[in-house]
């Protein structure tokens, strides 16, 4: 079994996120892409919405696609969110499962300034949305050239949008079709996520 894991704030989940999973799981034939939406980003500000609001925006994205699964692992899980304690319970709960790390290029580039990274690439592969952009330090090249039989790059047709894009949208009362799925905007406009910004919680 091949298991993609994607995670992020999803704040919120958007067109991107869900192409990017799309594309990879098809060209890496993945069985299941996870979606692990975190509860405090060790490397981000804080979400505007909820964890609840965020885990239910998640659901009702993937709900109409059968290879995606949401996991409130991290969303469960007290203080920040490492990605390398979520993978050393991944690889406990699926340990005949080959595992691949869905990243973004500009996550990636922060990679080696994760939490332990070197166990991470120990028990997943990496798949890069590399968006033709390549600019690493010489740190991240040998760490790539030390793991290239784990480290894929995957030159996806980048979907333009962004979660503070939408977020300032819904601020101004713009639309967001087209941005989000009609679900997710439906859940945004009847609950006024990102109506304000006191929305801060990470409950």
């Amino acid at each position: 079994m091949k298991i993609g894991i994607l995670g992020g704030t999803f704040d919120p989940i958007h067109y991107g996120h869900l192409w990017f999973a799309e594309y990879a799981r098809e060209k890496f034939k993945l069985d299941k892409v996870f979606f692990i939406p975190n509860r405090v980003p060790p490397h981000r500000e804080i979400p505007i919405a909820t964890s609840k609001q965020r885990y239910e925006m998640v659901l009702l994205a993937t709900l109409n696609n059968p290879y995606f699964e949401v996991l409130p692992i991290e969303l469960e899980r007290e203080g920040v969110s490492y990605m390398v304690d979520t993978i050393r319970d991944l690889s406990t709960y699926f340990s005949n499962a080959e595992l691949y790390l869905l990243l973004g290029n500009d996550a990636f580039r922060d990679f080696l300034k994760w939490k332990d990274p070197y166990k991470i690439v120990e028990k997943v592969s990496i798949i890069i949305g590399s968006r033709g952009e390549e600019y690493y330090t010489n740190d991240l090249k040998d760490f790539i050239k030390t793991f290239e039989n784990k480290i894929f790059f995957l030159d996806f047709p980048y979907y333009p949008i962004s979660a503070k894009e939408i977020r300032d949208r819904v601020k101004k009362g713009l639309s967001i079709k087209y941005l989000v799925p009609e679900n997710v905007e439906e859940y945004i406009i009847k609950n006024s996520v990102y109506c304000e910004e006191d929305q801060k919680d990470v409950k």
